[in-house]
């Protein structure tokens, strides 16, 4: 199978629509039940490299990934892709926002659909490395897609791109650099259900505000030793469970967001991200 081009001169801007959420290095628009991605920020080096790397994942297909369906070439090479859209669909950051109360048991559902799939991808030979809720949508059926693959590890072909939160973690935290891997994978899932049921990244998260949820939720206590470790910057962080292992589906508390604010943000209504 070989995958799909198309020149970037044969597409008609003008008829598309450019997505309200836009990423730091490409514009993204739709264009009926497709996705079209224009990168604007990435070196030649990486364009390079993606392309091979896209070339190499031709005909891999895993149920809740959006997969590139044709590249957009210029006489330059690679200047992005399309891919099919996720109608309906917000990222599962949105669990960060609900003003006021959340359902635990909606989050920790989507969470778990998200690693089963994590589990798929990495059966498929793939690393996300710039895992992040950003880059996972959920749609009003509550189903689960992974968008964005152009940041994953295939066949020893890496991006520069890691999430924000990743980087916050290991780099300026833990002061480490990154090692592609699995478990990587599985740290950033982690870190990003830490801060989407705290509003707060685990190496900001007290012992007090870890167990206003530990208390309750039994997927929350199940998780505490894995906690202590990521918040000592003195312990090496182990082999770390994919979350679907972890979840106890009997969750069901609902979480008081205000308990996990400050007087300030209370008043003002904003969150601590």
């Amino acid at each position: 199978m070989v995958m799909d081009k198309i020149d970037i001169k044969d597409i008609d801007f003008d008829s598309l629509k450019k997505l309200r959420f836009q990423g730091s290095l490409a514009t993204v628009y739709k264009d009926g039940s497709e996705c079209v991605k224009i990168f604007k920020k990435m070196k030649n080096f990486n364009v390079e490299t993606l392309y091979d790397k896209f070339m190499r994942m031709d005909g891999i297909k895993i149920d809740g990934v959006l997969m590139p369906t044709c590249l957009i070439m210029d006489e330059n090479g690679l200047r992005g892709y399309i891919m099919p859209y996720y109608e309906n669909s917000v990222s599962l950051n949105r669990f960060c926002y609900y003003p006021e109360h959340m359902e635990s048991a909606e989050i920790l559902r989507a969470v778990k659909k998200a690693s089963i799939i994590l589990k798929e991808i990495h059966k498929n030979g793939i690393i996300c490395q710039d895992l992040s809720f950003d880059n996972i949508l959920i749609n009003r059926n509550l189903e689960i897609a992974y968008c964005d693959m152009d940041g994953c590890w295939y066949d020893e072909l890496r991006s520069e791109c890691v999430s924000k939160l990743l980087k916050k973690y290991l780099f300026d935290y833990r002061g480490q650099k990154i090692i592609v891997s699995k478990n990587l994978d599985r740290l950033s899932m982690l870190l990003s259900l830490f801060q989407v049921m705290y509003l707060r990244e685990i190496q900001k998260l007290s012992d007090k505000r870890y167990n206003y949820l530990a208390d309750n939720l039994k997927t929350m206590e199940n998780l505490r030793k894995y906690a202590n470790i990521l918040r000592d910057k003195e312990e090496l962080i182990p082999d770390l469970p994919y979350l679907d292992d972890i979840i106890d589906d009997a969750d069901a508390f609902v979480i008081d967001r205000n308990k996990q604010r400050n007087i300030l943000q209370r008043k003002f209504n904003f969150n601590i991200l």
